[in-house]
């Protein structure tokens, strides 16, 4: 029999999908002469992304996929974030356009993901962030996105690559304030 990639299309049954979209923790402006890209967590910063991974490995959550903006706030974020969770460094991957460009790009990492992996996260910017959590989400998002905040939603698909606008349910969205 031949193979044909449109009937295994066919076949394939949409399963529920997890994305966690999380804004980096809390930064320090005091350096005035350190670029924006290189402004490093602060103290609170430095405090608050433990707790959202504890927070995160207490949900039993473990995200297949992580991408992260490679600003030096995100990657520490991201970093004491897994080492919370007890994993490991090279779960992480860096994508510039998070950084750089707007929330498609947050979008288009996540359609990115191996179908094999049934969760993904991103970490990155404001206002990217909470545009991304309006864009994906099926009802209207009325909650400001602060530091260190993890929105959890969860859609039904057969590929990343199908991932739509409006088609996703916010499960939660919860800051370091909140737990």
């Amino acid at each position: 029999m031949k193979y044909n990639p449109f009937e295994e299309k066919l076949m394939a049954h949409p399963t529920k999908r997890t994305i966690l979209l999380m804004r980096h923790a809390k930064s320090s402006w005091n350096d005035p002469y350190l670029s924006d890209f290189d402004r490093p967590l602060n103290q609170r910063g430095k405090n608050d992304a433990p707790r959202m991974g504890a927070f995160l490995k207490g949900l039993g959550m473990k995200p297949g996929r992580i991408v992260s903006s490679p600003a030096a706030r995100a990657k520490a974020t991201i970093l004491k974030v897994l080492k919370a969770m007890d994993l490991p460094e090279d779960l992480l991957e860096c994508d510039e356009s998070l950084y750089f460009t707007g929330p498609g790009s947050y979008v288009e990492a996540i359609r990115e993901t191996d179908d094999r992996l049934n969760s993904v996260m991103t970490v990155g910017h404001n206002p990217m962030t909470e545009e991304v959590i309006s864009l994906l989400s099926k009802s209207l998002v009325h909650k400001h996105i602060a530091t260190a905040t993890i929105a959890c939603l969860e859609v039904s698909l057969t590929s990343w690559k199908d991932l739509e606008y409006g088609s996703c349910d916010v499960k939660w969205i919860t800051s370091p304030k909140e737990i």
